[in-house]
């Protein structure tokens, strides 16, 4: 070997070896300062206990881009249409019971929107943002500053002249529940001095600036939390600048509550207003005092005028939002008329719609009565349904409360109605497409619950279910009854024997009862049921669920109606019935079998299979796996294996199932998501 390149090689291994230090050197470094920054957290969290603050936050808002598409997002129907600048104000009390759980109050409000609304209510959560926390915000967006998500970042720092330290960082998969950004990190305690993120969330691209706190649990607080964004959706575009001031000094009485007062505003202002703000309420007084001018001289007859204004401000403007009212005893709300976020499809169901109606009036503390009814159709069966759950509460401490529910639910079937017949007439009935053994079904629940002991409930009550078939004409013709009635007493225990660090199980029996109320079915029905939602750091959910049931002194009873067990005709989406349901299980499967035996695992991530395919993952907010089964008695085993991811846009879930170990069919599940959070 010549000495040129023997010269060459030990060159380049000693490169290579102190490249090799310095990483290490490097990696120590950055360990040490997060390190500082968990200790610094972990040390101060419990001072924020109880801690009152007062808040004052300014939106300013500018519309780029818009078109006719914007009236149909919810919240953003007051920006459909001129002017393109407004402006709103609010002063808060925020009582923070601990670090992850507070309660915001709004006392003053002031602006330029009409009826002081909120638009783009997403922003609210950057109002609040715990950067020491798993999720930065509610649910959402994993912050680098916890030990959990050590793992989803890459972190480089610098010694400042100062004797600061910044700390640079940014995602090893670009994910929408990521961020980059730095910190300027106090280097000997570890307290985070200022932050900037930079992120993209729901349609909405964001850059955060947040100065901490200095001192004891509001140093583990931000003082101020300023954040540009964008908003685009199809051609529209819309800029906000968002300012949050924290511990104001004004204090306000707690019975100033929701007051939208500009002359009041200007008195708790802790900052003053720029030169912007100051134009865009100038445009607005101007063009209140030529629209009160234009409608002085208006000769359209006043009951012409009702009309145009009940059409434009309460059926237009609740078309796409929800339309909700409020006062000290009473408040209601309901979900949009037109409500993508409420269009599901499945394999089976086809496309469904629904819409929700909450009301609630209090009189007292601790005694209130709710009424939250949930409307649906299925376009595929032609069929509605409703249920309307009315319930007083007189011991939420004890979870103490009366309720009375009605409702319609699936339409049942069971071939036992068939086979009565086959036999009756001693041959075989081609039944098909006739609908024979189908049923509608109305039900009335009134219940009771109380809990005994924090870890035990029980609920005790009466339910009356009428069916009636569907072709009666036919039921008749065979001599069958053409409707059935049962009267039924039941009781159901709940059992949280590890409280919160555990399963909920639970214990229902049902009795049916001749003779009352024309009821004309005996059964018993006993059912077991535990489900355990086990949230694991980094904002994964591990869902488990077993459980079964069985019929016993089954004498004339034609129905086969589980209360765990049960083909959901309004299901809640992704959040709910999607782990511990059954997809692809056919309708009449569940009315089918005396008994059942069941179990379902699902398994959630921010980023699991799909984070590491280009581009696509970028846009995947959550996925999960699933794994179900059930065993009956006419088809056993029975399986599903599934796939989900859910984004700004939408919910899908991919399902396979399985009969005796035999591939079944596959299906798809799909919830709208769009401006679910708006």
């Amino acid at each position: 070997m010549r000495y040129d390149q023997l010269f060459t090689k030990l060159l380049l291994t000693f490169m290579l070896s102190g490249m090799t230090i310095s990483m290490s050197a490097a990696n120590k470094r950055d360990s040490l300062i997060l390190g500082r920054i968990y200790d610094y957290q972990q040390a101060n969290s419990s001072a924020i206990d109880s801690l009152e603050d007062q808040v004052y936050a300014k939106f300013r808002y500018h519309v780029d881009k818009r078109n006719s598409l914007l009236w149909l997002i919810p919240s953003m129907y007051v920006m459909a249409k001129d002017p393109r600048d407004y402006i709103r104000e609010s002063y808060s009390k925020v009582l923070f019971k601990n670090a992850h759980d507070y309660d915001i109050t709004n006392q003053v409000l002031s602006g330029t929107i009409r009826g002081n609304r909120r638009a783009m209510p997403t922003l609210l959560d950057y109002m609040t943002p715990n950067i020491y926390d798993i999720a930065l915000y509610d649910g959402h967006m994993l912050s680098p500053f916890n030990k959990c998500n050590r793992r989803y970042y890459r972190y480089t720092q610098k010694l400042q002249n100062d004797g600061n330290t910044r700390l640079d960082f940014h995602p090893k998969n670009y994910n929408t529940q990521l961020l980059n950004g730095y910190a300027i990190v106090e280097t000997e305690t570890g307290r985070i001095i200022r932050t900037v993120l930079n992120g993209e969330y729901d349609m909405v691209t964001f850059r955060t600036e947040i100065l901490q706190g200095k001192e004891g649990g509001r140093s583990i607080m931000p003082s101020r939390c300023t954040t540009a964004a964008a908003f685009r959706f199809v051609g529209n575009r819309i800029s906000v600048l968002f300012d949050a001031n924290y511990h104001c000094n004004q204090s306000l009485p707690d019975s100033i509550t929701t007051t939208s007062s500009r002359e009041l505003m200007d008195q708790v202002r802790p900052i003053p207003l720029s030169e912007t703000d100051k134009q865009i309420y100038e445009a607005y007084d101007i063009n209140r005092h030529q629209d009160s001018l234009v409608q002085a001289q208006d000769t359209t007859p006043k009951k012409q005028k009702l009309w145009k204004k009940i059409f434009w401000d309460t059926i237009g403007d609740n078309l796409v939002t929800p339309i909700s009212a409020e006062s000290e005893e009473a408040s209601f709300s309901m979900s949009p008329i037109i409500n993508p976020l409420y269009l599901s499809y499945s394999h089976d169901r086809g496309v469904r719609y629904k819409m929700r109606f909450r009301s609630r009036y209090t009189f007292s503390t601790y005694r209130y009565l709710t009424f939250n009814p949930t409307f649906g159709y299925t376009f595929k069966d032609r069929q509605f349904y409703f249920t309307a759950p009315l319930r007083m509460t007189y011991n939420p401490k004890r979870n103490g409360y009366a309720e009375v529910i009605w409702g319609n639910g699936n339409r049942i079937s069971n071939s036992s109605v068939m086979d009565i017949i086959n036999e009756a007439h001693q041959d075989t009935i081609n039944f098909e497409n006739t609908d024979m053994d189908r049923f509608r079904d109305h039900y009335l629940s009134v219940s009771n619950n109380i809990m005994l002991f924090d870890w035990f409930d029980v609920e005790a009550g009466l339910i009356y279910h009428r069916r009636t078939a569907i072709n009666k004409n036919l039921m008749l013709q065979y001599g069958m009854p053409a409707e059935y009635r049962s009267f039924a007493p039941m009781i159901g225990f709940k059992f949280l024997p590890w409280l919160n660090r555990g399963p909920l199980i639970s214990i229902d029996y049902e009795r049916g009862i001749k003779g009352v109320c024309k009821s004309d079915l005996e059964y018993e029905r006993w059912e077991v049921d535990a489900q355990w939602k086990k949230k694991i750091p980094g904002l994964r959910v591990l869902n488990l669920r077993a459980g079964g049931g069985l019929y016993t002194n089954k004498k004339d009873n034609l129905f086969v109606d589980f209360a765990n067990f049960r083909d959901e005709n309004l299901p809640e989406g992704w959040d709910d019935d999607w782990s511990g349901n059954f997809q692809l299980l056919r309708s009449r499967v569940y009315n089918e079998s005396d008994y059942y035996l069941r179990g379902n695992i699902s398994y959630e991530s921010p980023m699991l299979a799909a984070t590491w395919i280009p581009y696509l993952g970028k846009y995947i907010e959550k996925e999960r796996f699933y794994l179900s089964g059930v065993l009956l008695e006419r088809s056993r085993p029975y399986f599903e294996l599934g796939y989900g991811f859910t984004n700004r846009y939408i919910s899908v879930g991919a399902f396979a199932s399985f009969k005796n170990a035999r591939f079944d069919r596959i299906g798809v599940e799909v919830e709208f998501e769009l401006f679910r959070r708006w």
